[in-house]
């Protein structure tokens, strides 16, 4: 799919008014996210857009936050640890009063089509590109951000939550680990290593997936930690 197309075309799902003047102060973006790392990610990009951010790391999370509001915005991650976000997707779409925008995140591209048919009126891979392009996404529902003079980068990752990610990651695989635990925790690891711009970790995890042994995995997720500052 086209991202500058997908930025530039309205959803048929978006009401008129949220196309045609920004959204008043106060608005809510729900945040159905299990990785720390993406989580602090978008909040430092959410930054200025002038509403709450609120956050569910599980599908059970994200569907008590909905039995009591509707968001304005709310981006699904679709690997999370008690199922698919494309099931998510699809409840909040059918739900009325329907979210005005839902954005489906994930660090397979080639998800992006089953997250549009789930219902998803737009799609952002990870790792982020920009911060422009995070924001690009949330305008038709947000006011429109304050200029940024600042360089377009994605936002950088944060020491303490992507500690918080390595040992999540090590303590799925250790122990004795169910089937749908491992397809998690290789999931979640193939993701946490391409937002990192770490190919060699998520493709381990694409061999683990593959072959089984998870040795080599374990190796390179305590290197990594060990790599980063005790601070």
């Amino acid at each position: 799919m086209n991202t500058e197309h997908a930025l530039a075309s309205p959803s048929p799902h978006l009401p008129h008014c949220a196309l045609s003047q920004p959204h008043l102060r106060g608005g809510t973006l729900l945040l159905v996210e299990d990785s720390r790392v993406s989580s602090e990610s978008i909040r430092l990009m959410f930054r200025g857009a002038g509403g709450r951010l609120r956050r569910a790391e599980t599908l059970q999370g994200a569907r008590r936050h909905l039995s009591l509001y509707t968001p304005d915005a709310v981006l699904v991650d679709l690997g999370l640890p008690d199922g698919s976000g494309l099931d998510l997707i699809t409840e909040i779409d059918h739900k009325r009063p329907r979210v005005p925008l839902i954005i489906a995140i994930s660090g397979q591209p080639e998800m992006e089509s089953a997250a549009l048919g789930a219902g998803a009126d737009r799609f952002l891979a990870k790792p982020f590109a920009s911060i422009r392009a995070f924001r690009q996404q949330l305008a038709p529902v947000f006011f429109q951000f304050r200029p940024d003079h600042h360089p377009d980068h994605a936002a950088p990752s944060d020491t303490s939550a992507l500690r918080d990610d390595l040992y999540l990651a090590l303590d799925l695989l250790t122990g004795q680990v169910r089937p749908r635990q491992r397809a998690y925790a290789l999931q979640f690891i193939t993701a946490l290593g391409r937002s990192l711009s770490d190919p060699a970790l998520a493709e381990a995890a694409q061999t683990a997936r593959a072959d089984g042994p998870v040795g080599e995995l374990v190796i390179r997720l305590r290197d990594r930690l060990r790599a980063l500052p005790l601070i």
